[in-house]
């Protein structure tokens, strides 16, 4: 808590020393820029930056990566202008906007999805929608309960951070309203989550599907030799009556994967300049084949996916 208080605290310092005039001299392609971004999508806005400031050098992007909440918080607070996250503003968010005359535009990204791992040893790796709510609301608190044939010990659930937009997902869609199990602990970050599903056999994390998608990121296959992904089964289809699926491209484009979200930029500068280039390039051609690349799935480019026959 005391470092993203200090990270607000230097970021409102930052833009109390820029005038009205230093903030306007962006253009779409050059200049410099504060984001903010859903720490879970990290890997795909880097690779989108790098990129972007490769073809734009007098472009300059500074990314904070944060938690859904505190990226809310700062946009609230007018520290930040750009956000880069997995929903939309609430009718009361939206009034702060409308009291300042501007109008937020929400520029589409890509299709991610959140995925549940699990340690190398864990033998049921296999998880129904409706399992995995009893999982997060405390109903089951043991593996034997997913599985008679398992061991009884404990479960716990690991996930990046409280005010993370993946557990606030999760909440929306499973948990209707329920609070998460005391078995349910927060840690640093995506990675950290990796670690520690890693070390403990007990333990099923929650992370972003950014940070395993890209099989050719010699940081994302690293982290697939560490971990296993747990396949899910969508909501009310039993074991015998459906197939099992990972977070991987097609299952998510045919939004056959349950547990899928969208992301968007959204941008409340209320005028053209270096974010709105860079949301620009986003759902461009080049950076949305960045988006293809990533095993992720394109906002605004088609999807070829091609049925494989065993025969």
């Amino acid at each position: 808590m005391f470092n993203k208080v200090v990270n607000i605290i230097l970021i409102a310092i930052l833009f109390s020393g820029c005038g009205s005039d230093a903030i306007k001299t962006d253009t779409a392609t050059s200049g410099h820029v504060w984001i903010a971004a859903d720490e879970s999508l990290r890997p795909i806005v880097e690779a989108e930056e790098q990129v972007f400031e490769a073809i734009y050098p007098d472009a300059k992007l500074d990314i904070i990566y944060t938690s859904e909440t505190e990226l809310i918080k700062l946009m609230l607070t007018d520290s930040i202008k750009l956000g880069i996250f997995t929903r939309h503003l609430t009718n009361e968010e939206k009034k702060h906007f409308d009291n300042i005359k501007i109008t937020p535009r929400y520029s589409p990204f890509a299709t991610d999805a959140i995925a549940i791992i699990m340690n190398n040893e864990a033998k049921d790796t296999i998880l129904s929608v409706e399992q995995l709510s009893k999982i997060l609301d405390g109903t089951y608190t043991s593996w034997k309960q997913i599985n008679p044939k398992s061991s009884d010990n404990p479960l716990q659930v690991v996930f990046d951070n409280a005010s993370s937009g993946a557990i606030r997902y999760l909440k929306d869609s499973l948990l209707q309203g329920k609070q998460l199990a005391k078995n349910c602990f927060a840690v640093k970050d995506n990675s950290s989550v990796i670690d520690q599903v890693e070390k403990n056999k007990n333990n099923i994390g929650i992370i972003g599907m950014a940070w395993i998608s890209d099989k050719d990121d010699s940081i994302s296959h690293g982290f697939l030799n560490r971990i296993r992904i747990a396949e899910m089964i969508p909501r009310d289809l039993s074991f015998a009556e459906a197939s099992s699926m990972k977070p991987y491209q097609a299952y998510v484009a045919l939004k056959q994967y349950p547990l899928w979200r969208t992301i968007e930029m959204l941008n409340c500068t209320g005028r053209t300049g270096l974010g709105t280039g860079f949301a620009s390039f986003i759902a461009s051609d080049r950076g949305q084949r960045i988006v293809l690349k990533a095993g992720m799935v394109p906002a605004t480019a088609p999807v070829r996916i091609v049925k494989l026959n065993n025969d």
